[in-house]
């Protein structure tokens, strides 16, 4: 079975690909352009490629295309560290950055300090920042684009898998931590962990919901539901349920008005019960909670006892793992991580960046759909690490285009990214002597006319 499995992936994975390159006019618009599509999906899937380019070395390779991306906004006129014209928007790059500085402040200072390589992840972190804010001021992109860009990296992780035989799956486990698929073994394809993978194609499908339409749609699900199957992700068929209830009664309000944003109560109670829900859960589980997460969370909770307002630092962990005081795994929960590197404090502001962006406007009048890959993300970060606001990685791509969504739809509202987005929105000093003059004359020329 596993070798059906590999074989219907690899032919997936092929099709997809090529799909991809045949429908490339749906994918630079969705991105706004070409080259911005281009550029983007190049950077991501290189992103999820470095471990099969540059083994132990794929941070290094990570970082040199983090300075490759920044170079390019740059170098294609990013100059505008304004962001987006949305005032929410806008707060949430900030919040963000807050959060980062933050959290480098509590590393630096409690404890020995910054351990390891951290800092250079820290650094990594704050350039893809400067350049997804950069990029932010010029770019807007559709949900399309997020199910492109993942279409195009589960092409990349699916090819290859026909042929790396038993290295592309993990064995199944017995016991207590039983976890199998139906193929017979866990895939992974060249990564540690198949929920990794799982991660990606639940993504993909819940962005593909909500804009894709027929044989489209068709093509996508059964993509993203082969890969989740063969995973075994109990997480993200549980994720996948929840995106899906969503959606549907997205589809319900927005047929009875349109919502360019979400209430603002609402945006931040959605946030306020998942960061109380996963506090509650770090506190509470014990060590056998949820598969052996609550292993890491027990550890996490008891190092930071002293310090739950402000934390003690993200390079700690590293550390305790490298004296064997902490297991090997991460935190398995973006909450968690939040709190263990800035305690509730950066937890607040983790908060206010979410609420941010799950209020921020859309163009299109589909503020429920369009936020709907952003609340999967609320939700996955119950049990799992989808975004380091600390690090780069792989998956940092699905936060770049969350935070660079302005519209649900299909390719025709995507918005052009000649000049800075908005700017329609952002007149200059001069714009109201420029519109009285216009008016100017044709006042006279009435005149003329009735005389």
């Amino acid at each position: 079975m596993t070798v059906f499995f590999a074989f219907l992936l690899t032919v997936s994975g092929v099709a997809t690909a090529a799909w991809l390159v045949a429908a490339r006019g749906k994918v630079a618009a969705a991105f706004g352009d070409g080259r911005g599509a281009l550029t983007l999906v190049g950077f991501v899937v290189l992103a999820n490629a470095a471990p099969l380019l540059a083994g132990e070395h794929s941070s290094a390779l990570i970082g040199l295309l983090v300075l490759g991306l920044l170079a390019w906004v740059v170098g294609t006129g990013g100059r505008d560290l304004r962001g987006p014209s949305d005032g929410w928007l806008r707060l949430a790059w900030w919040s963000v950055v807050l959060l980062l500085l933050w959290c480098l402040a509590v590393d630096a200072i409690v404890g020995a300090g910054l351990y390891g390589s951290r800092l250079v992840s820290y650094a990594a972190a704050g350039l893809f920042l400067l350049a997804g804010l950069l990029l932010a001021a010029r770019t807007a992109v559709t949900t399309r684009a997020l199910a492109y860009t993942g279409l195009a990296v589960l092409a990349l992780l699916t090819i290859p898998t026909l042929f790396a035989g038993t290295d592309a799956w993990r064995t199944c486990t017995g016991g207590q931590l039983e976890k199998c698929s139906v193929a017979g073994a866990l895939f992974k394809s060249f990564f540690e962990s198949e929920n990794y993978v799982a991660m990606i194609a639940t993504f993909t499908l819940v962005a593909g919901l909500c804009t894709m339409r027929r044989w489209e749609l068709l093509a996508t699900a059964a993509l993203c539901l082969l890969v989740i199957v063969a995973t075994g992700s109990r997480t993200s068929y549980l994720a996948l349920a929840a995106g899906a209830a969503w959606l549907a009664g997205s589809y319900l309000l927005e047929r009875w008005r349109r919502f360019e944003r979400i209430p603002l109560v609402l945006s931040a109670g959605l946030v306020v019960v998942f960061a109380a829900g996963a506090s509650y859960l770090m506190w509470s589980a014990d060590r056998a909670t949820l598969s052996n997460r609550g292993n890491i969370w027990v550890h996490a909770r008891e190092y930071i006892a002293a310090r739950k307002a402000t934390g003690v630092g993200v390079s700690k962990w590293y550390y305790l793992r490298d004296v064997g005081e902490a297991p090997t795994h991460f935190f398995h929960s973006g909450y968690v991580l939040t709190i263990f590197a800035g305690g509730f404090i950066a937890l607040v502001v983790w908060g206010l960046w979410a609420t941010a962006l799950l209020h921020g406007r859309v163009r299109d009048g589909r503020a429920f759909t369009a936020k709907a890959p952003f609340v999967l993300l609320l939700i996955y970060s119950v049990t799992e690490v989808v975004w380091n606001p600390l690090s780069v990685d792989g998956l940092s791509w699905i936060f770049l285009l969350l935070m660079l969504t302005r519209a649900a739809g299909s390719p025709r509202d995507a918005l052009p990214a000649v000049g800075p987005v908005d700017a329609v929105d952002r007149p200059g000093g001069l714009a109201g002597l420029r519109a009285f003059a216009a008016r100017r004359p044709r006042r006279r020329m009435t005149a003329g006319s009735a005389g």
